[in-house]
């Protein structure tokens, strides 16, 4: 038994639930096909009959949503290089917000994971948080053992450790226990 195409007359098999040629949704009971006719009017006795069939409407093209567009923020380049050479990540690219620390199975993922990263021994599993405030990159410390330390440019040590949200440059170097990254933004 088969199921004929209310929309473009094609015979489909019968356990399909969408048409072969158009995509269109099939009826859940089989539909007959359009009879042929039994006779053919000849108008002259000259004329051969042409074979009976119907031209079906063009197959309508399937819909495809927009693909939406990020939000229009600065964050799009900003990043983590680390400073130590040969680690499984050497940069992650920030998003307007991102947990730093371990992935933990109660907790669940971080956004950047330092698990694998030498020192990671003094990263906490939700360590610190980079986000984006306006179109300020910022980091606060979530309470870590072992503490977040921004040494700025042009400075020859870290400041000490963050307690309140501060503001990050492009070039500020950034210590999460022992494991240090460059801060980069446009």
């Amino acid at each position: 038994m088969t199921i004929t195409c209310p929309e473009c007359a094609h015979v489909n098999p019968e356990a399909s639930e969408f048409c072969d040629v158009c995509g269109s949704e099939l009826p859940k009971t089989s539909v007959a096909p359009a009879p042929i006719p039994d006779t053919i009017i000849i108008e002259s006795p000259i004329a051969t009959p042409e074979p009976y069939f119907s031209i079906p409407d063009p197959i309508p093209e399937p819909y495809i949503p927009p693909t939406p567009y990020p939000p229009a923020t600065s964050s799009s380049t900003a990043r983590l290089v680390a400073k130590k050479q040969g680690v499984s990540t050497p940069e992650f690219d920030l998003e307007s917000s991102n947990i730093i620390g371990k992935f933990d199975p109660d907790m669940g993922p971080v956004e950047v994971d330092l698990e694998d990263f030498p020192g990671s021994d003094t990263i906490s599993r939700q360590h610190a948080e980079v986000y984006l405030e306006g179109d300020q990159w910022k980091i606060k410390d979530l309470g870590s053992t072992n503490g977040a330390f921004i040494k700025r440019v042009g400075q020859a040590r870290f400041g000490a450790r963050i307690t309140t949200p501060e503001t990050l440059n492009s070039g500020d170097e950034i210590a999460f226990g022992k494991v240090n990254f460059i801060f980069k933004s446009p």
